[in-house]
Formats: structure tokens, C-alpha cells, sequence
């Protein structure tokens, strides 16, 4: 209906200007012209209606118009500044040349209001720019100005660029140039007066200013030789400092020198007359702009290609750890800084390689949270058990921790969400779509390495509605209108109820009761919301009320891109249960890529994942962050689940990037202390930041120079088999008790291995918790010590006689065994690693948890329980204890297919023996005896 109503009226509009044409009516003509326009207008400023007061019910009213006048006054001032430029410069074009002025100004006229309206951010920074006490050590200009300044230069330069552009070949055209019964014909005139040389005037204008231009872009290049890749150095080396930073000045003021003979005409004429003498053809005002270019081009190809390349090359790269040594110390410094490396804090791992019984006692707490359940395994299992309806789903599984009494447990915590696609094609009408789903409901919380005996999680938080254990847990609001899955808008608290949660064989229904989403009030807004989302059907429809109220950007991290698309946001939102209600927490970064001296961030890794030892790339999936030279976890983002409100808290403020933003948007951030207690509990370290920080630091750990230029020292991530792949580690949450604390803390760490070793060298850490929150530690193990690496525990297990052979038997009987990941865990003074290892038969829906390995040094153990396989590590027999780990039931249960899968070993043995395949005779003859071994150990375990 609204594009029928909007064709009718444009109609109208069309049939008011014939009939004023008909009539030669100019006044109806233009009101004919203006009603369309209008009417235009109104259907385009009907989106535009329905953000205002989606921003003015969330409270960034002020945030919404702020960015809104900027776009247009920057647009405008762009417009005028690109109308104005071009129009100086076409000028001197002749007038019968009207059609051509009027194209480039127009075109102008473009280029400078998209600018504006593109630029908002980098214009709003420069204005709103701040200073900070660090300078770069060759040009003395401060990081502040390359956060803020030059960005806005290079974009301003990229404007004048095209504008200038736009006006040389508006002159070029007119010049060179004629239009003839609608042909194009290149003619350029013949020079050979003064009156026909004035004709080229408007290309030597243009063309002056381009060479400005160019200049003005040389000039700023001094400046981009902090980012230069040039030898050893990310940023400025001994070339660039010696060679390219006063080349630039020269090519800078040789480039003005050749604009300058183009623009004035007594210089001209002289070095027209000079060029003359070499070459007639030079001459002429063709040759003298040809030659004005290849002298442009000859000179930067010379002075900041050739010679610098030469000079590397022959002076340089001989004696480079001399003359980069100290451009190395710079590169070092700056690239720290840039990702927050300069304010870690370094100290040695001892690694004693004690563990025994009283070090078990004593921290009971700490291996009671060692995380067993692997989140893929888990997230199956409430997909089987706790989704409850088709139509709800588990995203993804979040690692948290709360005070539970008097116990400070680690969990694993998981949102129950409303996903409509999985509703039954018929089922997915307009009103349940829109009216009646609209929600979904619940958490499920379960600690970390609890099973019931069944092998399921013990959960602390299930069902719907929600069933706690503790009372610590409460949740009073399980309604969950905002999420990672809610990607469509809803209309609540209208004529039809809501379906709130499935009780038994009926429904539970809901008129929701808070002020979440923005509210009716009015056929004006029906008309608004009908137009931007559910068109006729919705303007229609009878159960919206005035009191009813949309939910639009109901996806969290949309909703927090379309309030801070100057964030970047971290690509794991965790749900926090705090009060008795759901929240969403998501960190977010100030990042840019104009820090000095700082090496972008490589989001590829390259990782063995064979035992040839050829390295393959990985990707560490932060492409978000690809690029980036600066970063810092500035703001934390909190989003209610029921209401949608949200809140952005400042946890870095001396980061001169949410300074400036803070300038902008000073109603728009809150402080740390402004944060609910509750909630600032569950404030965690990010993976991002972590991975980030560590993938750098794999290499800027590198203080010494020397030892940096040869990559003596380089480190990667481990690397683990996980889901039977190879990989990299990713970077895990722990409790950990910080040497010297009283308590254990929440904190996320990530362990690396040297280069082409599998050995582990070192692990950083975020911390979580209280004062700690923030600090970034890494501990580094004495270069004598042999540290087991997670792989190397992978191996070890593969290693294993018994274990191996079998996980080898379950799986090739119907089942996929799965290896959960390997945790490096410190205690005390000493590495503690353990292993999950899954079971689940092609017709599961979800695996179950059959053996725990641990390990400690050399000495590994599993069993049935994580209690069972730790008590392994204290006996002294401890291959006798391995070998009676494995649960008995399955071992009994595999003796019958043992026998089978001997006897099929023997008869593809005589049947290759037969057919003289004798390879294949060879390789059945194998697997016989190690199922007859195997089948010998399993019988005597049973007894």
C-alpha cells in the first residue's frame, strides 16, 4: 500500500508539471515539481523518523543528533569547499565551454559533500583532538597528532586529489577537445600564436595546482615513514631517516618549482623557448606539459626510489644490525606501546617439578575448577536436553565465574534464545513471527567439571522456567527480548499475548511489562513503523495498541555498532546473570592504524600441523582486528536482555582515543566506578585483546636489538590436537592463585612454544578480578628447564600403549572419539596438564565424557573421574595404574568385537597371502597381532 500511495503521488506530480507544460504554466510546472519533491522527501524521511526515537528511547538523543549534524554540516562544507575549488580553477575555461564548467562543478559538487558526509569521524577527531606525552624520536611530532591529525591531512589531501583532478580534465577536455553533432573529436590547437597559446591557459592553472597538490602529498609522506616496511624495521630506518626524509623535502619543493613555471607566463615562455631549442615539438605547450610530468616522474622515481634502494642495498644491508640498531630500539618501543605491551609485567616460571599429596590437599579448591567440560561437548548436550522447544536454541557457551555461598566457582553458563527459523514453515506467520514469539527464556549454568553420574552436567541453573540449586542464582527476569540470535523486530504488549515458556502440554502466556523497544503512542507512529517494517499488514492489523511497544535492533552487537560504529566490538558477547536479571556484557576497542613505529597486526599465523615440520597457514579468525597497529579494551558494554537498554563504561581513560570520543559524546559513557558491583564482578580479560596482545608479543618480547634482528628468540602459540585437528591453542580461562594471594582469581592465559619446538617457553595472562582486573603478566620458563608443551602431552598420549590402542578400538567401532582441549595449568611452582576425552556413537546426539588424562612432567595417569586419574599420579606402580584406569564396562564390552576384528585380520591376511599381495599381507598381519595383544590386556584387566 505505502509504495502504491507513494506511486499515486508521484503520479500527481507528474501529471501537474504536463499540464503546467501544456499551458505554459511556469508556477505549475514548479509546483508540480515540488510536490514530487516532497512527497519524495516524506517517504525518505520515514526511516529516518523511526531512528530518531529507537536513539531517543534508549537515551542517545544527544548522541543521535550530534552525528546526524555533522554529517550534514560536513557535507554541506565539503560541497562548498569542492564547488568553490573547482570553480577557481575552470575559470580561465572559455565560455562556450558552458556545459563542461557546469559538469565539473557539479561533479564537485559531489565529491566534496560525500566527503563531508564519509569523513564525520575523522573530522570530529581532528577538531576534538588531544595531545599526549609521547613523541616519535625522528620528527618530534607527537602520537596524538598521528591519531588524530594526519588522518584527517590524508583525507583532506585525498579530497583536494580528486577536486584538483576533476578541474585538469574539465580544462583538458575543453582544450583538447570538440563536440560536433553529438561526436567527441580530439583537435588540439595549433600553437603558433599568442592568442591560441592562451587557449591552454586553463590546463596550466589546473595542472599548477595539481603539482601543489602532489607536493603538499610528498610533504605529508615524511610522516608516513613511521609505517615504512623498508629492511629490518617496521617504521623508519636508516634509508628513510638519511635518504627518503630529506628526499621528500626536495621532491616536495621541485614539484612546487615545476607548478609554479607552469602557472606564471613570462617563466613559461623561457622554459618553453629553452625546451625549444632541444626539440621543436618541446615547444609547444603539449611538449611543455609532457615534459612538466616525465620531470615529475624522473625526479620522485630518482630521488625516493632509486637512489634510496641503492643505498640499501649497497650500504645497508651489509652492515644492517649497525645502522638499524637503533631504529630497531624505536620499532620496539613504539610497537609495545601501541598494543599495551609496555605495561607488562615480566618474571620467570621457576618450574620446581614438585607435586604431591599435600600440595593436592591444599588446593582442593583450584583443581575442583579445572574445566572438564569442553564447550563444543556441552553446548550438544543442552542442545539435547535444555533447548525444550524447537524453536529456542543455544548459540554458543560462555566461561564465567560466580560466588555461589561461600564458594567461588567457575561455570559454564549458556543463553536459552527464541531462533523463528526453526519454527515449521507453516507456523511462521506474520502474528506469530511479529505478535506471539518474541522471546526467549532462561539460562542453563553448570560449574566446569561437575557430571552426574550419567555423565551429564551437573546444572546449577535449568528448565523453564528457570530451576536453581542455590539461591544465589535467582533469576526473576528470564525473559531474553535482546540477543545474539533476535535478528527481527517484534511488537509486545498488544492485543495478542505472548507466548512466554511451554508448561507441560499448554503454554505459558506474557504481556510484557517493561519499557524496552520504542512505544506506539500514536496512528503517526503505526504509519512510521508499518512503512520501515511490517508494511500494509502491520498498518493494518488491530494488535498494536497505543501502550504496545517495537522492538527493533534487537541483535546486541548490531545494536552496539549503530551506537558506537567508531568501536570495534568483540566477537564474543557472554550473558551475566546479576540482581536477579540477564545481562549481555561485550567488550569494545579503540583501535587505529596510525600509531608511529608500530608493526600492523597479522591476523594469519602459520602453525606445523604435520610432523614433516612444513608450516601451514592459520587463521587466528581476528580479522576484525587485521591491520591494526593500536588498541586498547576501553569500554566495556552492557546490554539488559529484558529492556535492551545499554551502557557504555570507560575502563581506560587514559587511552587518548576514548579522551577524544569522550569530547564528542560526553553524555554518552559512564565511569568504571559508575558500574553495578554485581556486575563489574563479571568483567573478564577478552580473548581478543589477549590473542592480539600475544600474537605480538610472540615477537616483540624482544627487547635486546641484536637478539631481535635475528628472531633468535621467536615464539608462536601452542599448538594441540582438538577435535582430532591440530591447532593452535586458544586462548582459556582458569582459576589461579597469583604467587603471594590468599584467594584464586579468575584469569584468562594463552602458552607459547619457541619456533619449530613443541616445548612450551612461556604463557601471559589476563587478569580478571577486583584491583587486578587489567594486568597482563607473562611468565617465561628458564631456558634449561624442559617444559612439556600441549602437544607434546598429545603425543604422550598417542605414546601410550594401552590408552592408545584404546582410543584406536573405540574409534573405528562406530564411534568418534573426540579430545577435548589440553589445559596447561600453573600451581604453585609447577605445570599440571589435563585432557578430556569424549565418546559419541554415530546415532548420539551428544558425546559423554569417558577418561580424564592428566599429567604432571613425565608421569601421565587417566581414569573414569579427574579424582581417579589425580589419585594416579601418586601411585608407584604407575603403569599398572594406567592400565586399570580404563573404565572396566567398556573394556569387557570390547573383548567380543576384539575377537571379531582378529578373526577379519587373519582372513584379509590369508586372502593378500593368497592373491601374493604381500604388502597388504604384511599390514593384516599387524593389525592381528596388535588385536590379539590388545585382547590379551583387556582380559587381563577383567580379572
Amino acid at each position: 500500500m505505502y509504495t502504491i500511495l507513494l506511486f499515486i503521488l508521484l503520479s500527481i506530480a507528474v501529471v501537474i508539471v504536463y499540464f503546467g507544460y501544456q499551458k505554459g504554466k511556469t508556477t505549475q510546472i514548479v509546483l508540480g515539481i515540488l510536490f514530487g519533491v516532497v512527497s519524495g522527501i516524506f517517504f525518505g524521511l520515514l526511516d529516518f523518523w523511526g531512528e530518531m526515537w529507537w536513539f531517543d528511547a534508549l537515551g542517545f538523543t544527544g548522541r543521535f543528533w550530534k552525528v546526524i549534524f555533522a554529517k550534514i554540516g560536513f557535507a554541506a562544507l565539503g560541497a562548498a569547499f569542492g564547488g568553490v575549488v573547482v570553480y577557481g580553477l575552470t575559470l580561465a575555461i572559455p565560455k562556450e565551454k558552458k556545459r563542461t564548467r557546469i559538469a565539473s562543478r557539479l561533479v564537485a559538487l559531489f565529491i566534496g559533500g560525500n566527503w563531508g558526509a564519509a569523513s564525520w569521524d575523522t573530522l570530529l577527531k581532528f577538531f576534538n583532538r588531544v595531545s599526549t606525552d609521547v613523541k616519535d624520536p625522528i620528527l618530534g611530532a607527537d602520537t596524538g597528532f598521528y591519531l588524530f591529525s594526519l588522518p584527517f591531512y590524508d583525507s583532506l589531501y585525498n579530497l583536494f586529489f580528486l577536486l584538483v583532478l576533476v578541474a585538469l580534465l574539465a580544462s583538458g577536455f575543453s582544450v583538447f577537445f570538440r563536440v560536433r553533432s553529438g561526436n567527441i573529436d580530439f583537435e588540439p590547437p595549433e600553437a603558433v600564436t599568442d592568442q591560441v597559446r592562451d587557449l591552454y591557459r586553463p590546463v596550466f592553472i589546473s595542472g599548477a595546482v595539481f603539482l601543489f597538490v602532489l607536493a603538499w602529498g610528498k610533504y605529508l609522506n615524511r610522516f608516513h615513514l613511521m609505517y615504512s616496511s623498508w629492511g629490518a624495521v617496521t617504521g623508519a630506518g636508516w634509508t628513510d631517516v638519511h635518504l627518503r626524509l630529506p628526499a621528500y623535502w626536495v621532491v616536495s619543493l621541485l614539484t612546487v618549482l615545476l607548478g609554479i613555471i607552469l602557472i606564471l607566463t613570462p617563466l613559461r615562455k623561457r622554459v618553453q623557448s629553452s625546451l625549444s631549442r632541444i626539440s621543436p615539438a618541446l615547444g609547444n605547450p603539449m611538449g611543455l606539459l609532457a615534459s612538466a610530468g616525465i620531470a615529475v616522474a624522473s625526479i620522485w622515481f630518482v630521488a625516493l626510489l632509486l637512489l634510496p634502494s641503492f643505498f640499501q642495498w649497497l650500504r645497508v644491508e651489509p652492515n644492517e644490525i649497525t645502522f638499524e640498531k637503533p631504529y630497531i630500539e624505536h620499532d620496539i618501543r613504539f610497537a609495545r606501546r601501541g598494543f599495551r605491551l609496555h605495561e607488562i609485567e615480566e618474571r620467570e616460571f621457576p618450574v620446581s617439578g614438585n607435586f604431591n599429596r599435600q600440595m593436592m590437599e591444599e588446593n582442593k579448591n583450584f583443581f575442583a575448577n579445572i574445566r572438564l567440560w569442553d564447550w563444543r561437548a556441552l553446548d550438544a548436550v543442552y542442545k539435547q536436553f535444555q533447548e525444550i522447544r524447537l524453536y529456542y536454541e543455544f548459540k554458543d557457551v560462555d566461561i564465567d565465574r560466580y560466588t555461589i555461598g561461600d564458594d567461588y566457582r567457575q561455570v559454564m553458563v549458556s543463553a536459552r534464545e527464541l531462533q523463528l527459523s526453526n519454527l515449521p514453515e507453516e507456523s511462521q506467520t506474520f502474528v506469530n513471527e511479529r505478535f506471539k514469539y518474541t522471546h526467549g527464556n532462561g539460562i542453563t549454568l553448570t560449574p566446569v567439571s561437575e557430571f552426574t553420574p550419567e555423565g551429564l552436567p551437573n546444572l546449577l541453573v535449568k528448565d523453564i522456567p528457570p530451576k536453581i540449586t542455590h539461591k544465589d542464582l535467582k533469576v526473576e527476569k528470564p525473559q531474553i527480548y535482546y540477543g545474539e540470535l533476535t535478528d527481527s523486530y517484534v511488537v509486545v504488549n498488544t492485543e495478542e499475548e505472548e507466548l512466554d515458556y511451554p508448561s507441560g502440554e499448554k503454554n505459558v502466556y506474557i504481556h510484557y511489562p517493561g519499557k524496552g523497544g520504542v512505544q506506539m503512542k500514536n496512528l503517526w507512529r503505526k504509519l512510521v513503523f508499518g512503512w520501515k517494517f511490517g508494511g500494509t499488514r502491520f498498518l493494518l492489523s488491530g494488535y498494536p495498541t497505543q501502550k504496545s511497544r517495537v522492538m527493533f535492533h534487537r541483535d546486541i552487537e548490531e545494536r552496539v555498532n549503530i551506537l558506537a560504529p567508531f568501536l570495534r566490538f568483540d566477537e564474543d558477547p557472554y550473558i551475566v546473570l546479576a540482581n536477579g536479571e540477564l545481562y549481555w556484557i561485550i567488550d569494545g576497542y579503540t583501535t587505529s592504524t596510525y600509531y608511529p613505529y608500530s608493526e600492523p597486526f597479522s591476523s594469519t599465523e602459520k602453525i606445523q600441523r604435520k610432523r614433516t615440520g612444513r608450516r601451514l597457514p592459520f587463521s587466528s579468525g581476528r580479522g576484525k582486528l587485521h591491520g591494526i597497529n593500536y588498541i586498547r579494551n576501553s569500554v566495556k558494554t552492557v546490554i539488559n536482555a529484558f529492556d535492551g537498554s545499554v551502557d557504555f563504561y570507560m575502563f581506560e581513560t587514559d587511552d587518548p582515543m576514548i579522551r577524544v570520543w569522550n569530547k564528542i559524546f560526553p553524555d554518552m559513557f559512564k565511569k568504571k566506578q559508575d558500574m553495578p558491583k554485581e556486575l563489574f564482578a563479571h568483567v573478564r580479560y577478552p580473548a581478543d585483546m589477549l590473542l592480539t596482545q600475544g600474537l605480538v608479543y610472540a615477537k616483540y618480547h624482544m627487547t635486546d636489538p641484536t637478539v631481535f634482528y635475528n628472531q633468535e628468540d621467536l615464539w608462536i602459540r601452542a599448538t594441540e590436537k582438538y577435535y582430532n585437528e591440530v591447532q593452535p591453542v586458544q586462548p582459556y580461562y582458569i582459576m589461579w592463585e597469583l604467587p603471594g594471594a590468599d584467594e584464586p582469581e579468575f584469569v584468562l592465559i594463552l602458552p607459547f612454544t619457541p619456533k619449530n619446538r613443541q616445548v612450551m617457553i612461556g604463557w601471559i595472562a589476563g587478569m580478571c578480578d577486583g584491583n587486578n582486573y587489567g594486568r597482563f603478566l607473562a611468565y617465561k620458563f628458564p631456558k634449561e628447564k624442559r617444559v612439556l608443551g600441549p602437544q607434546q602431552v598429545e603425543t604422550k598420549i598417542d605414546q601410550d600403549r594401552f590408552l592408545s590402542g584404546q582410543l584406536t578400538l573405540w574409534d573405528q567401532r562406530g564411534s568418534n572419539v573426540i579430545r577435548g582441549n589440553v589445559l596447561a595449568i600453573p600451581i604453585a611452582k609447577t605445570l599440571f596438564y589435563v585432557e578430556p576425552i569424549y565418546l559419541q556413537a554415530e546415532t548420539a546426539a551428544y558425546p559423554e565424557l569417558r577418561l580424564v588424562v592428566v599429567m604432571h612432567n613425565d608421569n601421565l595417569s587417566y581414569g573414569n573421574t579427574f579424582d581417579e586419574a589425580l589419585e594416579g599420579l601418586f601411585k608407584e606402580d604407575s603403569a599398572q595404574v594406567r592400565d586399570k584406569k580404563i573404565p572396566a564396562g567398556v573394556a569387557k564390552a570390547s573383548v567380543q568385537s576384539l575377537i571379531q576384528k582378529a578373526n577379519d585380520a587373519f582372513e584379509n591376511y590369508l586372502d593378500h597371502l593368497g592373491g601374493k599381495r604381500f604388502d597388504e599381507a604384511s599390514k593384516a598381519l599387524k593389525t592381528l597381532q596388535q588385536m590379539l595383544e590388545q585382547l590379551a590386556h583387556d582380559v587381563q584387566s577383567a580379572k
